[in-house]
Order: structure tokens, then C-alpha cells, then sequence
């Protein structure tokens, strides 16, 4: 069902009663189960509306087009071992790390939380000190802390796969503070400000359940006894368990080398690389909504766009409207950018990353080849740049060769300095970029006058490490590696999901095996 702009969604059980034949008093209750926004073509734009209904009696008679019973769902339950024993260590406090935990906690079995960044209140003081001074601390960043690289981004909760854990990571984010609209909107988000205020109270409901946060504590290698995982060894000293939930964030490269270094088996693994782009967001508003572009039920507007071009696919990725493009590098001396929304996405730029596919077979190395060469791109765009700047070129400039001029204003709270961006992106990506942005502005043709700035490295990790069919690492029983770092997820709930599905996992072992982790 549709509803105009400016009409309100009380209306609704009304129409649907009115669409199934039923008077509107037999409505009991109801629900929306989504919420979309359609505006395509020239006319109003509409929210489409998908409810469920409670009613006194069923309707007589075959139900209309479109409608159908309707059984609530509910989100699995993680398998409970008879003997809990004892407290698995989980690496990361990111969304992969934090759900292994929240899912471990319900079946009563607390764990221990590692991470080499600082606990929120801190990690965000040095985050600032960064953005406005240029100082990086390399273990508590943008990349690095509680809550993970997710916490300063737009708080995406997109997710196309089918797993039932999806219900109960919403559920558990709504438990948390998230707006309960996350339930049913067709494009959920959250926003770095709302996402602070979740990740205190996901802390305290695992320390609730006697789980224990140990930060500024860094992972150095696995510790092995009799064949097995049985923990992890720190600067600090050593933590046991009996398993090791490994959601090191795909920052952590250093980790990465070591876990290879010492035989965990991994595959490199193809992601994307390029730039991001800037627009204002009111040019994307009008292109996306028309004359209805400043109507006050109307959201920032949004996009997505892709092409083929020299043999690679070159899309749009992590759109934020009303959004910042921020400074996210781990190293002093390679730059990273990425984008961050707040919950509002009230901000006058709307920025997107602009990347093109890139495998294996580019780079080379081996293994860990890709954490190598995306290295070297994140260095010469700080060489490039110079100290606490970003470098930026507007599009038609780069699209034609020219000496990159003098950059408008833009979001970032770095200077965005004229550099020609081929000097920080490799030629095979530079010339993809180049030959599919004119079909880009095809389709958005606010992004023909955009400004890019350099460089977007970090979509995914080149490294995979490998899982065997109960999700643990072949060779090494008693590591679970998950999340993004690893190479199973990308995104917040792909990750959140990943890390259940890693804690159900060995939980679901330790029924098998009468609830003895040996």
C-alpha cells in the first residue's frame, strides 16, 4: 500500500482492512513489516508500505492479491551447552566480535573481550585529535577500538543474505537504542552518533553477563597446546580459553602476517580500490526527487551506480548522504579516506566511494600480496597530499588529463590539496575509473561535476582465512576466524551474522561432544 507525502501511516490499518474486505473495528492490532520509498518517474513520491494485521475473525473467502497469512517470525536461539567450559576469548570489539560475545552470553557462557584500541570515550578523543591535529595513534583509530571501523561510518545496516540471525541482531541493536524503524525499513541505518550510544549499552549487557573488556590490549600471536587453539598471546601476557573468536577488523594487517607466518591457512582474495566522490547533496536531491526535493518527509536522497570498463566493474560503494569524508588511515604515513554519516544525515555533501574491482592476479605476493600493495597506494597518497591534508581533484580535470586546480571546499576536516590522482592509484584503476565515470554521470549527473579525494583502500581485505565446514580454522581446532577482517563478511550485519554463526558453531560442538571443549 502507498502512501502520498505528507499522509500519515496511521491510516494504513484502514486501507488494509478496507483492501481485505474486512470492516476497520476488526483490526486488533497491526504492524509494518517494511517501509520503501519509490520515486521513480515524474510523479509524487510514495512510501510503499508492506503491514501485518490481528484480526477478530479471519476474512471469509480467499484472501485478495497481495495478501497472505502471516506468522511472526522468531530469531533462532543459540545452542546451549550442558557444562559451560569456560570463557572463550574473542579478538575484536567490532560487530563480528561484539555479536560472537552477545551470542555466547545467551546461551550463558561469558567470554573474554580483547581489543588494541581504547574502550569509546577515549577512542573517540583520539580520533578527533587526529582529524584535527594529524595525530595517529596506530592502535586506537578510525580503524581500531570498541565498536569497530563501523563506528565512524553511516552506520549501514544493509543485508541481502537469508540467515534468521538478522532478526535477532535488529533485535538486539532496538534492545540497544536503535530506533525500532530499523525493523521494517527497506535502506536501515544508524549513524556514527546512534551507533556511540548502542555500543555503550551492548558493553554493559555483556559485562551484565559476566563478560569482561580487556582494551589497549593487543594480539601478537595464537597459543597453541596439544594441536589446539587454546588462546591468544598479548603484550600483556597470555589469555586462555577454550576457543578464540579471531574478528581482528580488516585494518589489521600486522595480525594477518603473523596468523600466516605461523601456517593458519589463507587465501588472498579480491577486493576494490579507488577514490571517493563528492557532491552536494541537494544536486543529488533534485536529481532523485525533482520539484519534491525540499519536501520535509522526504529523506536525503541517495545513490547507487556501476559500470564495466576495462574489464573490471567500477560502482559506487558506502553512499553517505548529508555525509563527511574522513581521514581513516592506521599507519603515520599512508592516508585512507571513507565516509561518515551522522543519524540525521543532515550535512550539506552527500559522498560515495567510487572503486574498481581488483584481484589476485594485480598485485601478486602471494598470500598477503594485497595487504602489501594496498600499502604502497595508502603511502603515496600521503607523499602526495603531505601532512594532514587529503588529495583531491575535481572530475572534469581528472577526466581529462589536466593539472588538477585549486579544490572548493569540501567535507573532510583535512585540506583537500590539487594532486593528479593518478599519482596515488594504480594505472589499470586510474584508467577503469576515468572510462566509466561518464556513464556514471549518465546515471547521476551530479557526479560530472563531483571531487574526488584519495584513496579508498579499505572495502574489504585481500586476505581470507580459511574455515572448515564448522566454521573453524582447518588445522588449528579451537579458532574461529569472523568477520571482515577474516574475509567472511562485509558490513555491519554481514559481520554481526558471521560472528553468531562462528559462536553457534562451537557451541553446537560442544553439545555434540557432551559439552567438553577437548
Amino acid at each position: 500500500m502507498a502512501l502520498g507525502l505528507g499522509q500519515s501511516p496511521d491510516r494504513l490499518p484502514e486501507m488494509a482492512a478496507a483492501r481485505m474486505g474486512v470492516p476497520a473495528s476488526s483490526v486488533r492490532a497491526w504492524k509494518p513489516l517494511r517501509r520503501s520509498l519509490d520515486a521513480r518517474g515524474r510523479g509524487q513520491p510514495r512510501f510503499v508500505y508492506r503491514v501485518a494485521l490481528a484480526l477478530d475473525a479471519p476474512p471469509g473467502g480467499e484472501l485478495p492479491a497481495g495478501a497472505a497469512p502471516w506468522t511472526p517470525e522468531a530469531p533462532p536461539a543459540p545452542p546451549k551447552p550442558t557444562r559451560p567450559p569456560g570463557r572463550p576469548v574473542v579478538v575484536g570489539t567490532g560487530p563480528a566480535g561484539l555479536f560472537a560475545a552477545l551470542r555466547l552470553a545467551e546461551a550463558g557462557v561469558p567470554s573474554i573481550l580483547l581489543d588494541r584500541g581504547d574502550a569509546l570515550p577515549e577512542r573517540t578523543r583520539r580520533v578527533a585529535a587526529y582529524w584535527r591535529r594529524g595525530e595517529l595513534d596506530p592502535d586506537s583509530n578510525v580503524a581500531f577500538g570498541e565498536g569497530g571501523a563501523g563506528t565512524f561510518s553511516d552506520g549501514k545496516l544493509t543485508y541481502r543474505g537469508r540467515d534468521p540471525r538478522k532478526l535477532w541482531v535488529f533485535e538486539t541493536l532496538v534492545a540497544c537504542g536503535a530506533p525500532g524503524e530499523i525493523l521494517w525499513e527497506a535502506r536501515p541505518h544508524l549513524g556514527t552518533d546512534r551507533l556511540r550510544t548502542i555500543l555503550r549499552r551492548i558493553r554493559r549487557r555483556l559485562e551484565a553477563a559476566g563478560c569482561e573488556f580487556r582494551f589497549r590490549t593487543r594480539v601478537e600471536d595464537l597459543r597453541v597446546r596439544g594441536g589446539r587453539v587454546v588462546g591468544v598471546e598479548t603484550r600483556d601476557g597470555p589469555v586462555e580459553g577454550p576457543a578464540v573468536f579471531l574478528a581482528p577488523g580488516h585494518g589489521a594487517a600486522d595480525l594477518l602476517r603473523t596468523l600466516v607466518g605461523r601456517g593458519v591457512p589463507a587465501e588472498p582474495k579480491g577486493f576494490a580500490v579507488g577514490v571517493r566522490i563528492e557532491v552536494p547533496q541537494a544536486a543529488v536531491d533534485r536529481r532523485q526527487y525533482g520539484r519534491w526535493a525540499d519536501h520535509p518527509a522526504l529523506p536525503p536522497a541517495e545513490f547507487a551506480v556501476k559500470a564495466r570498463a576495462e574489464g573490471r566493474d567500477v560502482y559506487s560503494f558506502c553512499m553517505c548522504p548529508g555525509g563527511t569524508v574522513v581521514p581513516a588511515g592506521t599507519e603515520p604515513d599512508g592516508l585512507v579516506v571513507n565516509g561518515m554519516s551522522g543519524s540525521r544525515r543532515s550535512g550539506r555533501w552527500a559522498n560515495a566511494a567510487l572503486v574498481a574491482t581488483v584481484d589476485p592476479a594485480d598485485w601478486g605476493g602471494g598470500v598477503l600480496g594485497g595487504l602489501g600493495w594496498r600499502r604502497t597506494w595508502e603511502r603515496r597518497a600521503g607523499e602526495a597530499a603531505g601532512p594532514r591534508a587529503v588529495p583531491a581533484q575535481k572530475v572534469e580535470e581528472f577526466l581529462a588529463g589536466r593539472p588538477p586546480t585549486a579544490i572548493p571546499r569540501t567535507s573532510c576536516p583535512w585540506p583537500a590539496v590539487p594532486v593528479a590522482l593518478d599519482r596515488c592509484l594504480p594505472g589499470f584503476v586510474a584508467e577503469a575509473l576515468r572510462r566509466a565515470l561518464p556513464a556514471l554521470a549518465r546515471q547521476v549527473p551530479p557526479l560530472g561535476r563531483g571531487v574526488l579525494v584519495g584513496v579508498e583502500t579499505r572495502t574489504s581485505c585481500p586476505v581470507r582465512l580459511a574455515r572448515d565446514e564448522g566454521l573453524a580454522s582447518p588445522g588449528f581446532p579451537g579458532l574461529y576466524p569472523v568477520g571482515e577482517g577474516a574475509g567472511w563478511a562485509g558490513g555491519i550485519v554481514s559481520a554481526a551474522i558471521d560472528g553468531a554463526r562462528a559462536a553457534d558453531a562451537w557451541l553446537g560442538s560442544l553439545e555434540a561432544r557432551g559439552g567438553s571443549a577437548g
